[in-house]
């Protein structure tokens, strides 16, 4: 156990850059530090590492003994009873037992875990999946990546290969994958086979417009992207194909593990998400083997680069404390009553806050802290921001209150979307919708855990 006030440090190595963070007890960003990752040089990667270390935790004013624990992800598989990396497939490491080193440099507990786990971690702790007991994590790049979390924790299997949800085989003796063998999922789904796809296709003779967008020769998300606004045939037709796939490897997971939520992140969600999940959902609401209830949720990552390093932070951090992210680092903390702000008033246009003027929309979160609403992805999704959408209500319920009490404005223009009633009765999460006036009021006089997103104008 400990006092809530503690920090560490998470490190996410790449291949281009390393990204390290300071974070606290509760997830909170205090400081980061990215610097480029030098293959070519003589400083070995350990000692770029530790550099990175040392930098990040000086931006935040610390010093080393300020810092309770390092986390560091890998690209690779990591053996997770001693922390010593296996292989790291496109990265030279100089020294396997890099978490020997690092515990002697700084004299701290030191963990070590593969990228996308901790990325799926992350997403549990602070992000999409925030508050569930058990997700998946499907991110869709170059290749796919993966990682299973169950109460907290990292599942990592008796050969540390648990996750590996790019491998699964999804077509018998299909295309030939990366890893040599025939079929596998990231063979049918990844950037690199939608590339494969569509050069195939502009070979045997169809247009497209995205050679107009390539870059030194190659085909990135960004230009997927730009060829399906252009209504591009091929593309659409490729990316179609492989959001199918991507529907059955979500079927696959879900007869496996049936976990609460599928978390869909990586470079080709992130810059085609309007186009593919829509297609992923269709397909999986038509599975045919149903189980006792529709509860499984297809959900996008919330926290984009600092992904890895915050779930490194929270690997290492779970090993010190001994509790699992997500629980209460004391029991104390669950029966102690948090100090939520205060709405002193709600006028057109502005809402004071505990003495405070803010002359915009906000949410008050579970955990009592305050934020702007994000109107400008509504606005680009919707056409308006008197939409409240299941992002956003997750946004507010970090921390899964009791009750949620949304302020429609003084014309009751807001409006919820079907994803976010089903966000709402799968938490099971009441929701009172009211006038803003109406709702600040309510929100003030309600007991126990709640959570307010309160519109002030129309």
């Amino acid at each position: 156990m400990t006092d809530g006030n503690l920090r560490y440090v998470g490190v996410d190595l790449g291949g281009t850059k390393i990204l390290a963070l300071v974070v606290t007890d509760d997830g909170e960003v205090l400081a980061r530090l990215k610097q480029q990752t030098d293959l070519a040089g003589d400083v070995s990667i350990a000692n770029q590492i530790a550099a990175a270390i040392d930098g990040v935790v000086a931006e935040a004013d610390l010093e080393a003994a300020d810092i309770a624990g390092i986390g560091v992800a890998i690209p690779g598989t990591v053996d997770s009873r001693t922390g010593y990396i296996i292989t790291v497939p496109n990265l030279q490491i100089d020294d396997l037992r890099m978490v020997d080193t690092l515990r002697d440099r700084f004299g701290l507990p030191v963990a070590l875990g593969n990228d996308v786990n901790l990325g799926t971690l992350a997403e549990c702790w602070q992000g999409a999946a925030r508050g569930a007991d058990s997700a998946v994590g499907i991110f869709v790049g170059t290749g796919i990546g993966g990682g299973v979390v169950i109460d907290g924790r990292i599942r990592a299997g008796a050969e540390d290969m648990a996750g590996e949800i790019g491998h699964l085989c999804l077509m018998v003796d299909g295309p030939v994958c990366g890893c040599g063998n025939l079929g596998c999922f990231e063979a049918l789904a990844s950037r690199t086979a939608m590339e494969r796809d569509i050069r195939a296709g502009i070979a045997a003779g169809r247009e497209s417009t995205i050679t107009h967008y390539e870059k030194a020769g190659r085909l990135k998300s960004g230009a997927l992207a730009s060829a399906l606004d252009d209504g591009d045939e091929l593309v659409t037709e490729v990316m179609t194909r492989a959001a199918h796939y991507l529907a059955m490897g979500v079927l696959t997971i879900r007869h496996l593990l049936n976990p609460e939520l599928i978390i869909f992140g990586g470079g080709v969600i992130e810059a085609c998400s309007d186009f593919l999940i829509p297609l992923i959902e269709q397909d999986v609401a038509a599975d045919n083997m149903k189980g006792s209830r529709d509860a499984l949720r297809i959900v996008i990552s919330e926290l984009a680069d600092d992904a890895v390093a915050l779930g490194a932070a929270g690997l290492v951090r779970a090993e010190v404390t001994g509790v699992p992210l997500g629980r209460p680092l004391d029991e104390s903390d669950e029966e102690a009553p948090l100090a939520y702000p205060n709405i002193d008033s709600v006028d057109f246009g502005v809402v004071v806050v505990d003495g405070a003027e803010i002359a915009r929309d906000i949410q008050i979160r579970a955990d009592g802290k305050l934020r702007n609403r994000k109107k400008k992805r509504l606005r680009k999704l919707y056409g308006t921001s008197h939409v409240i959408d299941g992002k956003e209500v997750a946004r507010a319920c970090k921390g899964n209150p009791d009750k949620l009490f949304i302020g429609q404005g003084f014309q009751g223009m807001i409006r919820l979307t079907d994803d976010a009633r089903e966000y709402l009765e799968a938490l099971a999460i009441a929701c009172e919708l009211l006038p803003s006036p109406d709702a600040a009021e309510a929100y003030n006089e309600a007991e126990g855990s709640k959570a307010l997103i309160l519109h002030v104008t129309c």
